[in-house]
């Protein structure tokens, strides 16, 4: 590309909208050119704030002059739909977490990215801190040994408020439950950390506080493709909300982390130091109360990875890792098919 700015449509004004709207203002190289959202006084006021065009269709928002890419903030069944409309335009694109909840769809989105040469990227800031990358590279140079087991733990607090604010929120169409909405962070840093799952040995969804359609609660066994074991518990009915945890053992060493944040790297025989300053909200009970330092960073890398033709720090391809495992566990645990 020439120096001049990279050109994005932000879709999607809803809480996370908002977040990346004032990143964008804040990233080099960049310019917020067309907002969508379906409701016309969001897509107004966003407009207003960037300088930018209101649209609430999303089609005509993809034939705004000049649009270089875009920045997907819809419910997450949407994602894989809209990224595919605007990859056949070429245009660059960038998606909240998940990438989508319908695998089949996930792969459609890659392929039709790579098959128009754009970008693809998701945000998943639990992989960006440099605590979190360089503990991959020190688990990938084998400093923990043969890993044996990797599981994660989210116990987070959503009351029914929350669902109701919003029609989709819960919805086996465009959300999922706990597993598809909170955490997916903590299994997509697991695939990260420890490589794709192989086989989902047991599982178990329920609803059993929260008046929604998909799960509040979900329980699953995990065999990962480098044959460690593992478990994933996660909810959304722990008062208060606890700190979720993630822990990976080894034959050598174990690492531990809080959320996004790095709480301990052992390794038998060595010293090694690189816990750093932890981020101090990980949302576990109120969505709006996150760390934006992860997001703001994979922003700036989208654009920079736009401008310097290399891939972005995540990927379409990294982020199917944790939908293939999702889609894994939910068929074990006997759940309606996610998406349309």
């Amino acid at each position: 590309m020439t120096d001049s700015a990279v050109r994005i449509g932000l879709v999607g004004y809803g809480v996370i909208g908002k977040f990346h709207l004032d990143l964008w203002a804040k990233t080099e190289g960049v310019k917020v050119v067309a907002v969508c959202d379906v409701i016309p006084e969001r897509a107004q006021e966003a407009a207003e704030l960037a300088g930018a065009k209101a649209y609430t269709d999303y089609t005509e928002m993809l034939n705004h002059d000049g649009l270089d890419a875009v920045d997907i903030c819809t419910p997450s069944g949407m994602h894989a739909q809209q990224g595919i409309k605007a990859a056949e335009l070429k245009l660059h694109v960038l998606t909240e977490k998940p990438i989508d909840i319908d695998l089949v769809k996930v792969d459609k989105l890659i392929e039709t990215a790579k098959a128009n040469n754009v970008k693809l990227a998701c945000i998943f800031q639990y992989r960006v801190s440099p605590e979190a990358l360089r503990a991959k590279q020190l688990i990938d140079e084998g400093k923990l040994g043969k890993i044996i087991s990797c599981s994660t733990y989210v116990k987070w607090w959503r009351d029914q408020n929350y669902y109701d604010t919003a029609e989709w929120r819960g919805t086996w169409a465009l959300d999922g439950g706990v597993l598809s909405n909170q955490a997916i962070h903590s299994i997509d840093q697991l695939c990260y950390l420890c490589g794709p799952v192989a086989e989902v040995e047991w599982a178990r969804i329920a609803t059993l506080a929260r008046n929604i359609e998909a799960e509040d609660f979900g329980m699953a066994v995990l065999r990962y493709e480098n044959g460690a074991i593992g478990v994933i518990e996660a909810t959304t009915c722990s008062y208060p909300g606890m700190t979720t945890r993630t822990e990976i053992y080894g034959e050598k060493g174990s690492a531990t982390f809080e959320g996004p944040n790095l709480a301990t790297f052992k390794v038998l025989g060595e010293e090694i130091d690189i816990v750093g300053e932890s981020a101090k909200a990980d949302g576990r009970d109120d969505p709006k109360a996150i760390a934006l330092t992860g997001h703001g960073y994979q922003l700036q890398d989208f654009v920079d990875a736009i401008r310097e033709d290399r891939d972005p720090v995540v990927t379409g391809r990294e982020a199917r890792m944790s939908v293939d495992a999702l889609t894994k566990i939910y068929r074990k645990a006997g759940a309606p098919k996610l998406g349309t």
